[in-house]
């Protein structure tokens, strides 16, 4: 009988606090390991430049120097519409391009 008394019993109690040590002391080291990659996964973000890595995919900032060129012009009733279209300007001109398409609208302003 496991629960009675017998030696398997005696067996069980005794290592019962060596074991109860080894899961103690593994989670201890687990929570370590844990906190080293925290620490390293952080050290390693904060040398990532996001503005460095957001040029590397962005075409270069060259645009038009005419509103013609943009092929943008006023109608008559002084608003900017697309030559071909007629739409309104359209700032996301190009999808996940956010930078890029400030520059242009800014480049636009200019002219």
């Amino acid at each position: 009988d496991l629960w009675g008394g017998g030696p398997m019993h005696s067996h069980l109690c005794a290592a019962t606090p060596a074991l109860y040590i080894l899961w103690i002391t593994m989670a201890q080291i687990a929570g370590q390991e844990d906190r080293e990659k925290t620490t390293a996964l952080k050290d390693l973000l904060s040398r990532i430049d996001l503005d460095e890595l957001m040029k590397k995919d962005e075409p270069p900032f060259t645009f038009p120097k005419t509103l013609e060129e943009f092929e943008y012009a006023f109608n008559e009733y002084g608003q900017l519409r697309h030559i071909k279209t007629g739409e309104p300007f359209v700032f996301n001109a190009r999808e996940d391009l956010h930078r890029w398409n400030q520059k242009r609208y800014e480049a636009l302003g200019e002219v």
